[in-house]
């Protein structure tokens, strides 16, 4: 997560830089100081001192004399942010290299339920990679397979919006230049040409 893709304003933020520490801390397999977490997780250290704090008082690290380490609740908690991380990951390699599928990861790490990441498990047994959703017929659902964007910013944002793969996705109408979607109860205009680059596997609903 760079440094500025992230905004203040954004209410997710501390929960976000939170869970990036217990992962830094858990990759490193053992105590580590506060650098190595200044180093790793790429925010301003406000937000650090501050998901430190909170990570404390909730009992999912510990520290002495300025090194920290994971709870056995930590522990818990990191191990399933590294699962969703490496099924995001392994999903990716299929299609971008294998540093765009780590960053991509550690994007989508933070967004998914239990749901997307089954659904992304289905997804890679799959040989087609679907088709754009801006050719997605009004009324008619898909899963998304890909979003064909390399600005990771854009990336982050639409996946804040709950536009990521493995999530299903419905067109509702559309007006110049957009098209009105909807994911679970949320409802967005897409612009076209952003449209353009999500792909998607289409299905009737039940």
């Amino acid at each position: 997560m760079e440094k500025g893709v992230i905004m203040t304003g954004n209410p997710d933020v501390l929960r976000i830089v939170k869970e990036d520490i217990l992962r830094t801390i858990a990759e490193k397999k053992g105590k580590i100081k506060i650098n190595i977490i200044k180093r790793d997780v790429k925010v301003y250290f406000s937000f650090i001192s501050k998901a430190i704090e909170y990570l404390e008082k909730e009992g999912f690290i510990q520290s002495e004399k300025g090194v920290y380490e994971l709870t056995e609740k930590g522990v818990r908690k990191a191990k399933d942010i590294l699962r969703k991380h490496f099924v995001f990951e392994n999903y990716f390699k299929r299609t971008r290299t294998k540093k765009e599928a780590h960053e991509i990861a550690h994007i989508l790490e933070h967004y998914v339920s239990e749901e997307v990441i089954n659904n992304i498990q289905k997804l890679s047994t799959f040989k087609g990679k679907g088709n754009s959703l801006a050719k997605l017929k009004i009324h008619k659902s898909g899963l998304i397979t890909n979003i064909a964007i390399s600005d990771n910013r854009l990336f982050e944002r639409m996946a804040s919006m709950g536009i990521f793969p493995g999530e299903e996705i419905t067109i509702t109408n559309e007006v110049p230049n957009a098209v009105i979607i909807k994911i679970k109860n949320n409802k967005f205009a897409l612009d076209k040409e952003i449209a353009g680059k999500v792909m998607v596997l289409e299905y009737e609903k039940s």
